[in-house]
């Protein structure tokens, strides 16, 4: 009998294009719901001494959780950013800041329905 996985077959790809590589094994969509978290955590990180409000969005972007069990990937993390911003959608009124980092993280979200979509890159929204 045989096998039907045949390693020169299977593996015989280039791996020369240095785009790939830090993507290898990532979707998409998680590769974007990543960017976000980061662009969040590295933006409280830089801004929070100067900011004091943002650690109360250092405490719900912590905070955040997401069970979506037997959810593929490209339902999971459009969902997952869709509530995290939910999440932290009240905290808006609480300074501009905030709200000035939530309009950012928009432009990412919408980058889940439109790859094609520029992400936000700016001074309070760390990329």
């Amino acid at each position: 009998m045989r096998d039907d996985f045949d390693y020169d077959d299977d593996f015989a790809q280039s791996f020369d294009d240095e785009e790939d590589d830090d993507d290898f094994g990532m979707t998409f969509e998680e590769d974007v719901y990543l960017m976000i978290r980061e662009k969040l955590r590295d933006t409280i990180q830089e801004f929070k001494t100067k900011y004091p409000e943002l650690k109360k969005l250092e405490n719900a972007v912590s905070s955040f959780k997401v069970n979506a069990k037997n959810t593929d990937d490209s339902k999971f993390y459009p969902l997952a950013a869709k509530l995290l911003s939910e999440h932290i959608k009240p905290l808006t009124a609480e300074s501009e800041e905030i709200q000035e980092i939530y309009d950012n993280m928009q432009a990412d979200i919408a980058r889940f329905k439109n790859q094609r979509a520029h992400g936000h890159e700016g001074d309070f929204y760390l990329s």
